[in-house]
């Protein structure tokens, strides 16, 4: 038991400092996304528009069925989450809770290896891989279809996804594969 708390913990920090990599230090996945003309008069339109913070469909559901099918063709459809508060780039809340995510992540797929069964490496391996794709159609892919998030940002977001279920599974392989050897 101790390898596997020994080994979500690694895990944890691995998976942190990945996150901190493909989303703090490289650029590339933000090529994706869109620059409105000027951030100061969009951020004071996005006051004036939005009464409080919270997540936002527009068209909204508020309206008569024949109405919203109107706007819905006129367009523009749009989705937003929005928080009126500014706040730090790099908020220690939004990190610290990046790390209990993890942590709890990590555990719940160890829980799942040991529910499986898994044994071997090559156990951990493969089931990090098999639901590591399952998480990432159902969810990336659910959001590309419901929300119709933009895929070119989209799929950055399922390749970190998936990259935590590889990472994760394969450290936690290594310290519940000992353990389960020691076991027999």
């Amino acid at each position: 038991m101790s390898k596997t708390i020994i080994g979500i913990i690694v895990a944890t920090v691995v998976l942190y400092l990945w996150g901190f990599l493909f989303w703090g230090v490289s650029t590339l996945p933000y090529a994706a996304w869109k620059q409105v003309a000027n951030d100061e008069q969009t951020q004071e339109m996005l006051r004036q528009n939005f009464p409080e913070s919270g997540t936002y469909f527009i068209p909204g559901m508020n309206h008569d069925a024949d109405e919203l099918v109107g706007l819905y063709e006129k367009g523009p459809v749009g989705f937003v989450h929005i928080s009126l508060a500014g706040r730090s780039q790099t908020d220690l809340t939004v990190m610290i809770g990046g790390l209990l995510l993890n942590l709890i992540v990590v555990a719940l797929m160890a829980g799942m290896f040991r529910v499986a069964g898994a044994k071997e490496f090559r156990d951990f391996a493969r089931l990090s891989l098999a639901a590591g794709a399952v998480a990432v159609v159902a969810i990336d892919g659910g959001d590309l279809i419901w929300w119709q998030i933009p895929v070119e940002w989209k799929v950055w977001q399922a390749i970190y996804d998936f990259s935590l279920w590889i990472v994760a599974g394969h450290i936690l392989g290594i310290f519940m594969k000992q353990q389960a050897e020691q076991a027999s």
